[in-house]
This record gives structure tokens, sequence and C-alpha cells, in this order.
């Protein structure tokens, strides 16, 4: 091998090895940001319809919001029984938004004006 080649293989590897050490560090620092993404809290929709919580469990985590929207023709409300959350009067066609911020675990809910209505809030 001729001087002049092996300098040209050097040069080569060391671009190469340039790429790699640059696109390792860009690689490690995508991981946090894809981290941070999945971190971010979801929104959950609850239908009020028919008489119904739909679905009647939701598996949320906690920093995540849960929206209810009554659908049906006279007021709703969503009232925990531990005493989490109380929408008070959801009326027709209008929407009552909560951020989860109980540990994990099951918050069962109702509508305290028809109490038959009843529901589950799954923190994981």
């Amino acid at each position: 091998m001729t001087p002049q080649m092996r300098t040209g293989v050097v040069a080569s590897l060391g671009v190469v090895v340039a790429l790699l050490l640059y696109s390792a560090g860009h690689g490690s620092a995508a991981g946090p940001e894809r981290s941070r993404r999945e971190a971010r809290p979801a929104e959950h929709t609850v239908t009020i319809d028919a008489v119904q919580f739909q679905p009647s469990v939701i598996e949320v985590k906690r920093g995540d919001s849960i929206i209810w929207i009554n659908k049906d023709p006279f007021p709703h409300t969503v009232t925990s029984k531990p005493g989490n959350f109380d929408s008070q009067q959801i009326q027709p066609g209008e929407s009552w938004t909560y951020k989860v911020q109980q540990e994990p675990g099951d918050i069962p809910y109702i509508c305290s004006l028809h109490p038959t209505m009843k529901a589950t809030v799954r923190v994981k």
C-alpha cells in the first residue's frame, strides 16, 4: 500500500468514527425527548348518554385529564364516592373536565341526580 493510499484510508476511518460519535450523541438525546413525549398527560373522554357513563371504567394516569360530555336531554353530575371530585350539574350539551391528581387505585363515581349511574376511574 502506498503512503497516499494509507493516508486516504486513515482519513476515511476518521470520518466514519466522527459520524458514529455524532450520531451516538444525537441518538441519546432523542431518547429523553421520546420519553418526554410519552410522559405528557393524556386527555380522555367519557360520554354521558342514555343515563350511562361510557366507558363505565376508564384507565388513566396521574396528571391526565378526563372530559365528561353530557349528551342526555337533562343534567347529570360526576360525583366521586370518596369525595375526590364533584362536577355539580352538567347541563345538556355541556362538558366538565377534571385533572387526575390521585395516587394509583380505583375511584368509583356516580351521578348524584341518578344514583344508579355508576362508573370508575382507574388510576394506573
